[in-house]
């Protein structure tokens, strides 16, 4: 790795990490009720402003001057609406967000850094997302998954499609005793943890869980960490699972997300 490697990441992620910041503060504003209350969305207008500063200070530095205009061209352009959001597949997203990242990735691939986590993480959940109505298909399989072992089995089915190199149970470089990772992703340097929840106090066992996974698995051969929660039926509001992972201040290389077998 050359000394230009090394500050070159370390923008990158700082970009994300904005990006993450913002995301998840304006879809807390989505959810929250009170008439008054705006507070998310002035955060979230904040870390997509910081993103753009942060975007034009890495394009000067790097002296991709045409790329520099570009940006700052859409940043005066993004300062009328910050927040301006279109709605995607599932859920609203962030219009400036997805094109801040498309540069990140253009200069994270120029340089050979490969895609961000971000997006290497994005693409993984959307194929998980569209998996929900296979692995609840009656056509397919006798009943809806009764137990963790089938929603691992059937999404990882799913997976092993799109990612060649997946493994199952992947060993980690120091192996820790009660820590064993559901399934690997080598290429983008993920790991996936599958969790069942059927009740309220079943859902506090897998907080501790999750908590818990989030220290044993930090180890520099895996990147990314993503949590898939398979709900049998509505338990708990996702942006409250998305608030464990930001209230421990983890960054953008973990991240979960929520699937219900009945999305009543």
């Amino acid at each position: 790795m050359t000394n230009k490697t090394i500050p070159l990441n370390n923008a990158i992620d700082s970009i994300e990490k904005s990006l993450h910041q913002a995301n998840n503060y304006f879809m807390n504003s989505l959810y929250r009720h009170e008439a008054n209350n705006n507070d998310d969305s002035i955060v979230a207008e904040y870390y997509i402003e910081r993103a753009f500063i942060e975007l034009l200070v890495l394009t000067e530095h790097l002296s991709l001057n045409a790329i520099f205009k570009q940006i700052e061209l859409l940043f005066q352009e993004a300062k009328k609406d910050f927040l301006k959001s279109k709605m995607g597949p599932d859920e609203p997203y962030l219009v400036w967000s997805e094109k801040i990242r498309m540069y990140v990735d253009g200069i994270a691939n120029a340089h050979g850094l490969g895609e961000t986590s971000e997006s290497e993480m994005k693409d993984i959940k959307d194929i998980i997302k569209r998996a929900l109505y296979v692995i609840c298909d009656k056509n397919l399989f006798p009943s809806l998954p009764e137990k963790e072992a089938h929603v691992h089995d059937r999404i990882e089915a799913i997976l092993k499609c799109h990612f060649a190199d997946l493994k199952r149970k992947p060993p980690l470089s120091k192996p820790i005793k009660n820590f064993e990772p559901d399934s690997g992703i080598p290429s983008s340097k993920t790991l996936i943890e599958y969790k069942f929840v059927n009740t309220k106090s079943e859902a506090k066992i897998v907080v501790d869980q999750i908590l818990a996974d989030t220290c044993g698995y930090r180890t520099p051969q895996w990147k990314n960490l993503l949590f898939v929660i398979y709900e049998t039926h509505r338990v708990m509001p996702e942006e409250e699972w998305s608030s464990l992972l930001k209230e421990c201040e983890l960054g953008n290389n973990y991240d979960i997300m929520v699937l219900s077998g009945d999305p009543k």
